[in-house]
């Protein structure tokens, strides 16, 4: 799921900000692990050129209903980094 940022800067905002992420449970991390291997082997994601904001639409789409915590602050993160990027 990682994916390079800058850290000096865009980095740098979102830890000011964001300390912990909820962490979903176990099944759910899995499923999202298993769902990702799924998409990358179907060529419907692409791990070289997708975007932080599409890595982040990835679980929040899989957690929206599950994991509200951790979708909550997956969103705001997505939206600093589009914001960053000018992609809003």
């Amino acid at each position: 799921m990682g994916k390079y940022i800058p850290r000096d800067t865009l980095h740098r905002e979102i830890h000011s900000k964001i300390h912990d992420i909820p962490c979903p449970n176990g099944r759910e991390c899995k499923e999202a692990f298993e769902t990702l291997l799924k998409l990358e082997r179907l060529g419907a994601i692409d791990i070289v050129n997708d975007t932080c904001e599409q890595r982040l639409d990835f679980l929040i789409k899989l957690w929206k209903d599950k994991c509200p915590a951790t979708v909550a602050i997956l969103q705001w993160q997505k939206d600093v980094i589009s914001k960053y990027y000018g992609r809003e």
